[in-house]
């Protein structure tokens, strides 16, 4: 293996492959562990075709004789700089900076609380890779670091430095390569894919800080139900706690948290119960239990941390240690035996002072069983350590369905136990901007189970964000359109704040939120399908244009995929009534109309409020359900399949995953659908790739464009009807017949 001579704390670098991977690391006589590493993760290995050149901190890595990467490293300051191409786009790094590309900005990389976006170039989030677009051509740079590091993205640079003592660590990377389908397996690979989600968390999540009765909390989800809004949890903030102890309900809010629970869920709506690290130092069951284990983190005189969050005094867990990980999962036991059906932790940055501004840094944290361990190491970790303890939490109290935790603090790998929402944001136009882009990007970053808070939760940046009036009734019906169409769909406000539930803004815009829910869970087959390949192949669900087709270096930006073939223009502005949209090449369906567009330009489509354009590609078959008070009954609803000619000698296709919404023993059908264009005929082939779960449904209706008027099923003629889809709020008319879904062959005339 080649090395290089002693230069600025640097002693030699070591290469590596594993498949398109090559990883370099310098200033280390091996491959230095990786403690976010999924479990499985491949190994590196030399390989003789991999060679350096260098010429002090500058180290150029060839393949051959090919230039594969250009960077400038030393360990001592730490700093990495990797030379991208005058002019491309710079993506991932998580969340960082709220914009759609990193391409001149400034950022830390280490979770913190931004106090509602006030402290500059603050996340909540750690995501050390990127992605560099250059036209059509693509790599990524995974940096294989835990400490905080301060970014800077120059026009022919990314560079990273330390932004604390890294302790002599090395500076350690994987490039890598090929398409992009490419290298979202292999960083699936290495941090691992992502749990794969129960039905009812991909529906609607009602959330305030706070609903602060059982009352208000039965209130509101009755209220839903009335205004015939689909919907599946409600989300239990502080208030609940007995004093803001975690794993407590307060006996004056919350009497009967055992009761309030079996009433949510005959009217068919689960809880996701807030539980945050800081544990009341007040003499409780688990400040009590914590400390005589010796759990919570300690200072470099091995007395316990304290810190001041809530309930006011407060020790926080040390989630380095697989014993604290397993006591903090047993402490859920009172919130699982009452009902909660998953856990949202928050101010697991962690947050050592609420409300405060200070550096994380500088206070004297310690952790390991002897204290070995300096905070800045692992900080970037809590929060994936907590998620993990919390899975563990769900998974053995109920060890037959899947869990669902939400976290806010994030690091590389926490797709494995947790989806993220992006923090603290605000009720503003450009917030919602970056809504989309925080998805798209934490997507990119291997986190597809994602989203934001809907109508923006604070009023403005630093301490007084949690006051605000309510956001305009267009921002809030515009980022219901969005978030309809992302992984994660949550409304939360702070609580100092008007009403934002979906009645708060007026009969037209509860009208307007209305179909934005409907269409979101007639659109569930789609979400769970892209959960399933998101959970086997890392694919984002939600993804930037360029991820499947050549747009460019970037493409719109302010446009989406749904997997590969549905196509949202998001109106992101106020006041608009029509947008610009870039359709790639090839046919393009309008979802609500049925008109059919041609690709490879640029078009101008009406977006009144209410209505944001959506576009399916030719030929693909796309599953929709019949909406219902909440996944669990959508999932058993009546099922549709709405086919389309794709262009000739290409054909389409569509798959449909069904399960009982919950379990995790891995029963569940797929159903592949290919379609083919017979020259005035199309040709639909349905493939069964599992048959181990038997969906409730026996047939389906598909649905064709009016030109045909018969279906050849298995040899058999069934006539199509003309229908309208007007009860759907489409403007659209069809051939349909009701199927068997059991059905292998099915041509239209």
């Amino acid at each position: 293996m080649p090395t290089a001579p002693a230069n600025s704390g640097v002693c030699l670098t070591r290469l590596g492959r594993a498949g398109h991977m090559v990883r370099m690391v310098v200033g280390s006589e091996s491959f230095p562990s990786v403690a976010f590493f999924a479990p499985g993760a491949p190994s590196f290995a030399e390989d003789p075709a991999l060679r350096i050149e260098q010429a002090g901190d500058r180290r150029v890595l060839l393949e051959g004789d090919a230039v594969i990467l250009s960077t400038s490293a030393r360990t001592v300051p730490w700093s990495l700089s990797v030379d991208i191409p005058r002019g491309a786009r710079v993506f991932g790094f998580g969340a960082a900076t709220g914009a759609a590309t990193k391409n001149g900005a400034r950022f830390r990389l280490m979770t913190r609380d931004t106090l509602f976006f006030g402290i500059d170039g603050a996340s909540y989030g750690a995501f050390p890779i990127f992605w560099v677009r250059d036209g059509s051509s693509t790599f990524a740079v995974l940096v294989l670091s835990t400490y905080p590091l301060d970014v800077e993205v120059g026009e022919a640079a990314v560079t990273l430095r330390g932004a604390c003592d890294t302790e002599h660590s090395a500076v350690d990377l994987v490039l890598l390569r090929g398409t992009p389908a490419d290298i979202l397996a292999d960083l699936g690979a290495l941090v691992g894919r992502t749990f794969l989600p129960p039905a009812w968390a991909l529906g609607f999540h009602q959330s305030r800080w706070s609903y602060k009765t059982q009352g208000a909390v039965l209130d509101v989800a009755k209220r839903f139900r009335k205004e015939a809004l689909p919907a599946d949890v409600v989300h239990l903030d502080i208030h609940y706690m007995d004093r803001y102890r975690v794993f407590t309900f307060s006996p004056e809010r919350f009497p009967e948290p055992r009761a309030l629970h079996d009433e949510l869920r005959a009217l068919g709506f689960r809880t996701l119960a807030i539980v945050d690290p800081g544990v009341s130092v007040a003499p409780y069951p688990v400040y009590d239990e914590g400390e005589a284990a010796g759990i919570f983190c300690t200072t470099s005189d091995q007395r316990r941390y304290q810190g001041k969050v809530w309930p006011g005094a407060t020790v926080f867990p040390d989630f380095t240690r697989a014993r604290v990980r397993d006591a903090w999962a047993r402490f859920h036991a009172p919130l699982l035996d009452a009902g909660v059906g998953g856990v949202w932790n928050d101010m697991n940055d962690p947050v050592f002072k609420v409300g405060e501004v200070y550096d994380p840094l500088a206070e004297d944290v310690r952790h390991g069983e002897h204290g070995e361990i300096p905070h800045r190491r692992v900080r970037n970790l809590y929060a994936n350590q907590m998620a993990e303890a919390t899975a563990q939490a769900l998974t053995s109290a109920r060890p037959q369905e899947r869990p669902f935790v939400l976290t806010r603090s994030a690091f590389l790998g926490i797709q494995r136990f947790s989806a993220v929402w992006t923090g603290d944001n605000l009720s503003r136009w450009e917030h919602l901007r970056s809504n989309l882009a925080d998805v798209l990007n934490l997507g990119l970053s291997g986190v597809p189970v994602c989203g934001a808070d809907i109508g923006g939760f604070g009023g403005r940046t630093g301490k007084l964000g949690a006051v605000k009036w309510r956001p305009p009734a267009e921002l809030f019906v515009r980022w219901m359109e969005l978030g309809a169409l992302l992984p994660f769909m949550r409304v939360h406000t702070t609580l100092y704040s008007p009403r934002q539930e979906p009645w708060s803004f007026g009969k037209a815009a509860l009208q307007h939120c209305r179909r934005q829910l409907q269409r979101r869970y007639q659109l569930l087959p789609l979400f769970y399908r892209l959960a399933l390949e998101a959970h086997e192949r890392g694919l984002p669900m939600v993804r930037p244009l360029w991820l499947e087709h050549d747009v460019g270096a970037a493409g719109p930006l302010d446009q989406l995929m749904l997997g590969d073939a549905l196509l949202a223009a998001p109106v992101l502005v106020p006041g608009a009534t029509s947008r610009k949209v870039t359709l790639p090449p090839g046919a393009w369906i309008d979802y609500d109309s049925g008109e059919v567009l041609v690709g490879g330009r640029e078009v101008e489509r009406p977006a009144p409020l209410g209505h944001c354009p959506l576009f399916i590609s030719a030929g693909t078959a796309l599953f929709t359900l019949s909406p219902g008070r909440n996944a669990e009954d959508t999932l058993k609803g009546a099922l549709a399949l709405e086919v389309s000619a794709p262009p000739p000698g290409r054909p389409g296709r569509g798959s449909l995953f069904l399960d009982d919404g919950v379990a995790s023993d891995g029963r569940r059908f797929l159903l592949d659908v290919a379609t083919e264009d017979l020259g005035g005929r199309l040709r639909l082939r349905f493939t069964r790739r599992d048959t181990s779960f038997t969906p409730p449904q026996t047939e389906l209706e598909l649905r064709a464009p009016r030109a045909f008027d018969r279906a050849v099923v298995d040899g058999a003629t069934v006539p199509l009807v003309p229908r309208e889809l007007s009860s759907e709020g489409r403007a659209q008319s069809i051939s349909a017949a009701r199927v068997p879904l059991g059905a292998r062959e099915i041509v239209l005339e």
